[in-house]
Formats: structure tokens, C-alpha cells, sequence
């Protein structure tokens, strides 16, 4: 059983989450897991225990768990609680069966380990039709996957992530979470394991120094009186008006579904990663939507929401209850990006005999 602990953890730490902030403590007891929010390592650091982001981060974890389980033959038994309790915000708990053998999987054989976060600009080669329309078919409960091809609505979705990355950028919140993700040196990196290492993010000569430079809020603020909001802003969604295809992960918004919308979206992830094509995920206009729900827009930006609110009503097609839950930049890669380092298993998980 110690085996088959190790290899889900394994599979656990390679999921995707906000800023590689990877906010989840797993525990084990014999052959039971239980995943809940890491309060005292990230709470205050990043997005809450009971936010969008980390319910989408942690259905993404169920997914890997799910996956790798199906390479080993082995038989999960999922318990997912109703509601999140914020006091000791568990999220599930799987048990598994209990089995003398299992298939030791090749860790390089299982396409979840090879999944990865390309920022880098793609060719400008179309989707095979075959691939389209299997991306277009994909579901899962009530959550679905639309697909962009049209340059016009790829425009459309650009610009509105323009203006929910101007939002951000004079969110004082929002950026500090983002300064503290940063991790500038390779020591670092290394020491830590989590956050945005500055070597994956396609970065213009200069730019780890500017990055520097804007990290302190009030040289960001100084900044944003000249404009520099709108400048960062265009620049960040200029990848998405040139992507060959974009993605959107819809459906509806209670915890349960979030949860089921982290593991669509990390099915398809991973799904086009082992086809060889490069994934880019843009979570700043579903960060505004959900900002908009939880009344954490600054006042004098509720109009932009708003506006952003209605565009992505008309594009994603949104009925009463739903969300945008996140956007992919889609593409054949042009640059083998670096990949993001992950914390040591015993930083986040305890148990394993």
C-alpha cells in the first residue's frame, strides 16, 4: 500500500494551481487520503481556501489522482463532502482498495507527468480537424469545452483579457499576491519549489528587471498614473490575439462543479500535451467574473467588470448559473519551454509509511 500512496502523491504533486502555489496538504491514514487546504503554509499568500481558484487547483489534483490510479489498475473510492467547511476546509477524500499486487507504472509512460505551462509564442499552424472535434465533444457532468477558431472571436476574447489584466494591474490585492509568487534566482527556485519561476515566463530583454522593479505595489501605483497598466495589459493578451485556437472550460458554478470543471480542464490539458501541443491557461478574466461575485473589485473599476462581465455572457454563451471556470491558448509549440518545479513531497504531504 506504501507503493500505491507514493505513486498518487507523486501524481498529486504535478498538478496545476494559481500561480504555482500548490495550496494543498494531503494526508494519509492506512490507505485513506485526505486533501484540505494547507492554511498555514499559504493562507494569506494566495487565493482563500474557499475561492474559485483553489477549487479549480483542486479539482485538477483529483484528476491526476484519478489518472495515475488507472495506470496502477487500482480502484479509488471518492467521498466529497457537500459543502467546504472554511474552519477545516477539506475538499475529498479517496480510499483505495485493498490490493496485494499492482502495476508499478513508468513514470515518463504517464501522460499526466508530462503535462506543462508553454508562455512562449506558437506557430501559426491550424488544428487538425480529427483534434477539434474531439475537443469539442469533451464534457464532463455539465461542464464543458468551447472551442475558438475564428480570428474574430479570438479578438473578442482578447480583448477581453486586455481589459481584466488593466483591472489587475491596478488591484493592489491581486498584484501583491502575484509579487510574492515571484521567484527571481535559480537558489531559490530550487530551494522552494513553488511559485512563478521567472525561467518559464517568455520574458523581453529587461524584463526580469522590470519585474523587479513593479513587484513593490508602490512603484506599480507611481507607475500606473503614466499608463503603465495599459501597456502590461496589451502585452499580455497580444499571445491570445495570435493564438491558432483558444479554449474555454463553462459550466456551473457550485463547489462540486468547480471541482469537476478543475478535472475537465486538466483532462484536456494533458490531453493535448501528449499530443505535442502547447497549452497556455489564462485565468484573469475568470478571476474578474468571480471577483465581480465576491464584491473584490475596487469601486472604481466595477464598471470595466461589468462590461466584462456582459462580453462574456454573449461569448461563452453562460446560462443562469454558470461560469467561465478558465482559458487556453492553444498551439503547436515554436520553444520547448522550462517547466515549473514543484515543493518535495514531505512539504505537503504526511503519512506515507
Amino acid at each position: 500500500m506504501t507503493s500505491i500512496a507514493y505513486f498518487l502523491s507523486c501524481a498529486a504533486q504535478q498538478a496545476p494551481s494559481a500561480d504555482n502555489t500548490q495550496p494543498w496538504q494531503l494526508n494519509w491514514q492506512g490507505n485513506s487520503l485526505t486533501v484540505r487546504y494547507d492554511s498555514r503554509r499559504v493562507a494569506a499568500n494566495t487565493f482563500p481556501a474557499d475561492s474559485h481558484a483553489t477549487l479549480i487547483a483542486m479539482g485538477a489534483l483529483s484528476e491526476n489522482l484519478s489518472q495515475v490510479a488507472e495506470a496502477m489498475s487500482v480502484q479509488l473510492h471518492w467521498t466529497f463532502p457537500a459543502f467546504l467547511n472554511i474552519n477545516d476546509p477539506v475538499y475529498f477524500q479517496v480510499a483505495i482498495d485493498q490490493a496485494d499486487t499492482f502495476s508499478s507504472p513508468a513514470v515518463d509512460a504517464i501522460p499526466l507527468f508530462l503535462r506543462h505551462t508553454n508562455r512562449y509564442p506558437y506557430q501559426n499552424r491550424p488544428m487538425p480537424e480529427g483534434l477539434l472535434t474531439e475537443l469539442k465533444n469533451l464534457s464532463q457532468d455539465s461542464t464543458r469545452i468551447m472551442v475558438f477558431e475564428d480570428k474574430a472571436e479570438i479578438s473578442a476574447i482578447a480583448q477581453l483579457v486586455q481589459t481584466a489584466s488593466e483591472i489587475r494591474f491596478q488591484t493592489r490585492e491581486v498584484h501583491e499576491w502575484l509579487a510574492k509568487s515571484l521567484r527571481f534566482d535559480a537558489k531559490s527556485s530550487d530551494q522552494f519549489g513553488d511559485g512563478l519561476d521567472i525561467a518559464t515566463i517568455d520574458l523581453p530583454p529587461g524584463g526580469r528587471i522590470f519585474l523587479r522593479l513593479i513587484s513593490d505595489w508602490r512603484r506599480m501605483n507611481w507607475l500606473n498614473k503614466l499608463g503603465a497598466y495599459k501597456a502590461l495589459a496589451m502585452i499580455d493578451s497580444q499571445a491570445i490575439s495570435k493564438a491558432p485556437l483558444v479554449i474555454a472550460v463553462v459550466g456551473p458554478a457550485s463547489f462540486r462543479e468547480t471541482i469537476t470543471a478543475g478535472q475537465l480542464m486538466n483532462k484536456t490539458w494533458i490531453a493535448l500535451n501528449a499530443k505535442g501541443i502547447a497549452v497556455h491557461p489564462y485565468y484573469v478574466v475568470a478571476d474578474q467574473l468571480q471577483r465581480k461575485l465576491t464584491n473584490c473589485v475596487p469601486q472604481d473599476l466595477v464598471f470595466k467588470v461589468d462590461s466584462i462581465f456582459n462580453q462574456a455572457q454573449q461569448i461563452f454563451q453562460l446560462n443562469e448559473g454558470e461560469n467561465l471556470h478558465m482559458l487556453f491558448r492553444v498551439g503547436y509549440p515554436s520553444k520547448t519551454p522550462v517547466k515549473s518545479k514543484r515543493l518535495p513531497l514531505n512539504a505537503i504531504c504526511s503519512g506515507i509509511e
